[in-house]
């Protein structure tokens, strides 16, 4: 006695192998918003870094050269930013980092 197949099966595993590897190609291949945002912090085109403390919540901006300025990192999802002047970063309510 041979095996009943059913041969809309077949046909149906290779539609949805079809499909999985476009969806699969598709996210690889469409830009996300969340690259621009590592695009923007990994190159800003201002230098003053606008960080919010997350002790206190302040806002402080950092220039360079300034001690804690390198090891400050903008996470823009919590409101931090770039600015591209000091008078920008005081208009907006940042106070200058004391060290």
């Amino acid at each position: 006695m041979e095996p009943v197949i059913n041969k809309g099966l077949g046909s149906t595993v290779f539609i949805m192998g079809i499909v999985v590897v476009l969806a699969l190609l598709t996210m690889k291949s469409s830009p996300r918003s969340s690259a621009s945002v590592i695009a923007s912090i990994k190159t800003p085109k201002c230098t003053i870094k606008g960080n919010i403390s997350m002790k206190t919540g302040s806002k402080i901006y950092h220039l360079p050269g300034m001690k804690y300025y390198e090891s400050t990192v903008i996470n823009p999802a919590v409101g931090e930013r770039w600015f591209c002047t000091e008078s920008e970063a005081l208009a907006n309510g940042w106070r200058k980092s004391r060290r």
